[in-house]
């Protein structure tokens, strides 16, 4: 018998392992490449016969399908949602946690949400700042570090054990 939080807390960490999963693997599948060629440029992948139209609608639906499972643990967890759960704060904590982990980079996107998420909770006493705090961790990540806070030397190590060709 797990206390209430508990049950939650293993639900969560099972939905977040297997999204960091399923997201390495699209990563290095050939809907991640498509990916990547239209973010870089969606006119050389439309030249190599790539179909700009198809690769968008499947990432906005591989991330609603994300969205979903998040949104419906969490409005399970607190029992009533409305548009007022999400506030324009919460909007900005998901662009730093982006921020923060950098372009093209998963690992650092879980570092980012994990840093965000912890730390304000750490200076819970200083709330009013907590806007502020966001401000400086988002000048001093594109400032000091563009890329993200996980080095490209790291990234490139295959956490996962996945090889592309294996796909």
């Amino acid at each position: 018998n797990l206390p209430y939080q508990a049950n939650y807390y293993y639900l969560v960490l099972a939905v977040v392992l297997f999204s960091l999963y399923l997201a390495k693997r699209l990563y290095n599948s050939r809907t991640g490449l498509v990916w990547n060629a239209i973010r870089e440029d969606e006119i050389a992948a439309k030249c190599q016969g790539i179909s700009i139209n198809k690769g968008k609608l499947e990432a906005s639906a591989i991330g609603a399908i994300f969205g979903g499972m998040a949104g419906s643990i969490y409005a399970h967890y607190i029992s009533f949602i409305s548009p007022e759960s999400f506030t324009f704060h919460f909007s900005v904590v998901l662009i730093c946690i982006v921020i923060l982990g950098g372009l093209d980079n998963i690992l650092g996107v879980a570092i980012g949400a994990v840093l965000l998420t912890v730390i304000p909770e750490k200076i819970r006493f200083f709330a009013e700042a907590r806007m502020l705090f966001y401000g400086i961790i988002i000048i001093a990540v594109l400032i000091f570090k563009p890329q993200g806070l996980v080095p490209e030397r790291i990234r490139k190590y295959n956490f996962l054990n996945f090889k592309k060709d294996s796909i």
